[in-house]
Parts: structure tokens; sequence; C-alpha cells
């Protein structure tokens, strides 16, 4: 296994054909192979490698369905899976030339990116994103300096690359006490997106190589559906860490929007 710095290990996700999606992670998207993942060789498990984390491909059950995701911005839990590229628009032309179709068509967004929404094979929402955001407001100027070097270090032909997972909260001051206090993961800077009614603001913070960004709003929302973790879609996320948070009971956590956790010790 491999030594992991403490933030993001992985996004998991559940499929129902490996090899179909095995053809449209890593055919279509390019990612390659994980040489060294973070835990044991299990049946049915697939590791990928997106560039400073991985993608865990994981065969579910026989009728399983997709995690309850319904699109529905104010219902809580995991949203989406988002990774870099050097140009949403050329990007998206090669996906569309691959049979993808684009739930949201590619666009410039708040924050001075451009972005997109697609579906992998089972229904997951993914997003490919490109350039560095302006933040409305800065928390740690050092990481939003880096987040604009590497931006301008990418070449426009770079295709995806892993970048965060999203998530909508009941509640930020809990997620913070999570996230940033308990596992250390600063916060980079907000979004404000001040057009939409529902009083919509996003938190961005460093979890080692990746992003959590994490989505809240004034007015109120909705638990995800109950469901267990032999589902397709959006399952959890690795989190490589030098010691559980208080409130974790061995290597399985939830955080306090009930996402499933793997906390995996940093070796």
């Amino acid at each position: 296994m491999s030594t992991s710095p403490p933030g993001m290990a992985y996004v998991e996700i559940g499929v129902t054909d490996a090899e179909r999606s095995l053809d449209f992670y890593r055919g279509l998207l390019g990612l390659a192979p994980a040489e060294a993942p973070p835990e044991p060789a299990v049946p049915g498990v697939h590791w990928l490698s997106a560039d400073g984390a991985l993608v865990k491909l994981v065969e579910a059950a026989e009728g399983s369905t997709l995690n309850g995701w319904v699109g529905d911005d104010l219902q809580r839990g995991m949203r989406h899976f988002g990774m870099k590229v050097g140009d949403v628009f050329r990007q998206a032309e090669r996906l569309r030339a691959g049979g993808v179709a684009f739930t949201v068509e590619p666009t410039a967004a708040v924050g001075d990116v451009n972005l997109a929404f697609f579906r992998d094979p089972d229904g997951t929402l993914l997003e490919i994103i490109d350039g560095h955001l302006s933040y409305h407001s800065v928390t740690t100027p050092e990481l939003a300096d880096r987040e604009r070097r590497l931006a301008g270090a990418r070449s426009p032909d770079a295709g995806p690359v892993f970048d965060h997972v999203a998530v909508t909260v009941a509640d930020l001051d809990d997620t913070l006490s999570y996230y940033r206090d308990h596992l250390g993961y600063p916060v980079i800077g907000r979004l404000v997106h001040d057009q939409d009614p529902r009083g919509f603001v996003i938190d961005y913070l460093q979890a080692g190589p990746a992003v959590l960004e994490v989505f809240t709003f004034a007015e109120p929302t909705v638990p995800a559906p109950p469901g267990d973790r032999d589902r397709l879609g959006l399952r959890g996320i690795g989190l490589a860490v030098e010691a559980p948070p208080e409130n974790a009971a061995g290597d399985a956590a939830t955080d306090p929007d009930g996402v499933p956790l793997r906390l995996v010790p940093v070796r």
C-alpha cells in the first residue's frame, strides 16, 4: 500500500458493469490504473489514479440503485465528483465525440471558471472545470495562490485530473468543526452566489491533494435518502488520516451529514 499524505485519498463510486465503467473512466476520461492503492486488493474493486487522488470503482450487488441523489440542490450529502481540465470546451468536444451527453453544457460560471456537468454510465454526476477560482473572500491566500499557479501551468490540452468532491450540508459550523477543526483541512475561500434567492454559498476546503466543496443554503435542506454503501453512484470518500477524529469508530465514520468516510491511516 502507498504512503498517502493526510487528506482526501479517493472517492468511491459504485458501478454495475466494471468493464463498461473502466472503458469510461480509463478509456474516455484517461485515468490510469493505480500502482499502489491505499487499501488491500479486493475482488470487484478497481483503482484508478487521477493525479493526486484516486477513484475507487466498486462493483455493486445485482439490483443496486443509484444513491438517491435527485439533482435537488437542497438535498444534503454527496453531490458530484469534479475534475480539473486544461480547457472545458476542448474536453467537452472530445467527450461529446465519445457519446457523452451533458446535463449542463460547457459554460462560464461564478468565480471566473468554465464548467460542464455530465454522468457516468450508471448516472453518477461528474463535473469538469478549468482555470482557477476568483474567490469572493479568501481565507488562506497561499492556497489560493497555489491554485492559481497550478492553473497557469496546466496545458490547454490537459485531460481530467482529480479536483474535488462536493457536498451539501445542513450546518456550516458543524461541517467546519469536523473537517477543519478535527481533520485539519484549511478553508481556502468562499463564493457567494448572490443572484440565487436561496442564499447559496460554497466554501472550499483543502483536503490534502484535493478540495472539499461545501454547499450551504439559507433555505432549509433535506436529508439524503437512507441507504447503505452497497449501491451505485457516489458511495463515500477515503481520507488518509494520521489519527481518527474523536467521534470516529475504527476505520469507518460518517460526517455530520451522513457522508460515509473510510479513514485510512497514513503509513
